[in-house]
């Protein structure tokens, strides 16, 4: 009886053993694939082949919290002049010290997809901005958010409707929270913020063959809601 135990046991070991060499491999393999289209694919079409196709522009260090500005490595004059207009956005920004400004990108198929986070600490209460660009490697082009529509074949009507059921989960969980009293009812809640039209101050993105939307809002109001939200509510998905 001891040895079919054991068996059975070594037979666990080994398919334990054997599921993760096959994750450890399977993880490896999209390591590479990853880092290979971000650092050495479109190579062809990249101004430096040694760096990735955004890199940090410069960065900006103070009391340990570090800004970085990108800069998009195509060999094109159209993205030649954006680059340009992402530092003169920056530094419209960066001229206050306290301001912090981020970046992350994502490549989807042709479709690449770059986001800035700016966070203003010059103003009474904190405000987050956004800034995104999307671009179609194939054809060396700037995507308008008529042609991130068109791509996804939806309309704008289909991303204010994503937007609402948004913001009516907001609504819902802070109301099952007891973060604020009866008295404010939805309309209260989008007035604290600052939201009359739902397709306001949004900006497409392009992350993993879907479309998200980083979307400006207000988090604060005498109910201390910034406490309830966090920095990725402000990226809402429209297809999944």
């Amino acid at each position: 009886m001891k040895k079919v135990i054991k068996k059975r046991n070594d037979k666990v070991i080994l398919l334990v053993v054997i599921v993760a060499t096959f994750l450890f491999v399977c993880f490896n393999v999209y390591h590479y694939f990853n880092t290979y289209n971000k650092n050495t694919g479109y190579n062809n079409i990249k101004e430096d082949t040694s760096k990735l196709i955004v890199y940090t522009r410069y960065t900006r260090d103070v009391s340990d919290i570090v800004t970085m500005v990108p800069y998009i490595n195509l060999k094109t004059d159209i993205i030649g002049d954006l680059n340009n207009q992402i530092a003169e956005v920056a530094n419209s920004y960066l001229v206050n010290e306290d301001n912090v400004l981020t970046y992350e990108y994502q490549i989807s198929g042709d479709i690449l997809s770059v986001v800035m986070q700016i966070n203003c600490y010059d103003q009474p209460l904190p405000v987050v901005y956004f800034k995104t660009y999307n671009i179609n490697l194939k054809e060396k082009r700037i995507l308008e958010d008529a042609d991130i529509l068109s791509l996804f074949n939806i309309t704008e009507a289909d991303v204010s409707q994503k937007i609402e059921e948004k913001f009516k989960t907001f609504f819902r969980e802070e109301r099952e929270k007891n973060i604020f009293d009866e008295e404010c009812d939805y309309t209260c809640f989008l007035g604290y913020r600052n939201i009359s039209n739902y397709l306001d101050n949004i900006h497409y993105y392009v992350d993993n063959a879907q479309l998200y939307v980083y979307k400006e809002f207000n988090i604060y109001s005498i109910y201390d809601e910034e406490d309830y939200f966090k920095n990725t509510d402000y990226k809402m998905a429209i297809t999944e």
